[in-house]
């Protein structure tokens, strides 16, 4: 009986487990690759965009490639769909696990226009 029980639960936590992998959805996210290290700080040109040399810096020097999106940076992977991406404005569909974005497909995107830059 002990076995039966035994095997029972680890068929109902497999099942468990499995289902909540089919629930994640990809979603697209759109902001500037930057790295985890300096995220949305030092790095700021005057153009409020990362700058190219500090993130390819801070990524040989062991941070990793992120998305910024509005004030939250997340991780990307695999790293190397992101890493001729640095300091660029792109588009990224994937999933979300925990703070890491795990890639589909990455491409650049234009920054939106604000009413200001348009007059």
């Amino acid at each position: 009986m002990t076995v039966l029980a035994i095997w029972l639960v680890a068929m109902f936590l497999q099942t468990g487990t499995g289902g909540a992998q089919n629930t994640v959805s990809q979603q697209t996210w759109q902001g500037l690759v930057t790295d985890t290290h300096c995220g949305t700080n030092c790095q700021v040109t005057k153009d409020m965009t990362p700058d190219k040399k500090c993130v390819d810096r801070c990524v040989r020097e062991g941070s990793k490639y992120g998305l910024w999106v509005g004030h939250h940076v997340y991780e990307l992977e695999p790293q190397s769909k992101a890493a001729q991406y640095a300091a660029k404005n792109v588009s990224v569909t994937g999933t979300l696990d925990g703070e890491t974005i795990r890639i589909d497909s990455i491409k650049p995107s234009k920054l939106p226009t604000t009413e200001s830059e348009s007059n």
